[in-house]
């Protein structure tokens, strides 16, 4: 099995027994590792830690443009990763992941009537404003009446920050 096959199947594993846990904390290598039909010593191998192998797999489901579904669903991996890019972010975290994933979106809706960097902080601004009202889910809810967890409200969350930074 060639070496980038491996460490997919190894992360379409955790990805899947993430989805069906209730915690992050409750996957360990070993059940990676059995999901996966691979060694515990080849997950070290591509990963070293099970941190690291959970933040690929962050990046992997955040390409897919479904963030805040993601965030609900996830809330263990995804606070660690939020407060992970928060403690030390860089270019190639998952927050600049998502940025970036968004920028072509906000783009678009902007057009040519604003700079690149306007488009940068708005869209900054949309991901930033998500990401909190998910860390600060109860404080936001009791603010906004509106709870991050819930599909209806998240999405007419969504609809009112779109609709406030593109006003």
């Amino acid at each position: 099995m060639k070496k980038n096959n491996v460490k997919e199947k190894i992360v379409d594993a955790t990805i899947a027994l993430i989805g069906k846990s209730a915690s992050i904390e409750s996957v360990t290598i070993r059940d990676i590792a059995a999901k996966a039909g691979v060694g515990v010593g080849l997950i070290n191998y591509h990963f070293q830690t099970k941190e690291n192998l959970i933040n690929q797999c962050v990046q992997k489901i955040i390409g897919n443009k479904a963030t805040c579904t993601f965030l609900a669903q996830n809330q263990g991996i995804s606070r660690i990763s939020i407060l992970s890019d928060l403690f030390a972010g860089n270019a190639s975290d998952n927050t600049s992941q998502t940025i970036e994933a968004y920028l072509p979106v906000i783009k678009e809706i902007w057009g040519d009537s604003k700079s690149e960097e306007e488009i940068f902080l708005s869209t900054h601004i949309l991901i930033a404003t998500l990401q909190s009202a998910f860390l600060r889910r109860n404080v936001f809810m009791q603010s906004t009446k509106i709870d991050f967890y819930d599909t209806e409200q998240r999405e007419r969350l969504i609809d009112i920050i779109i609709d406030t930074i593109f006003k």
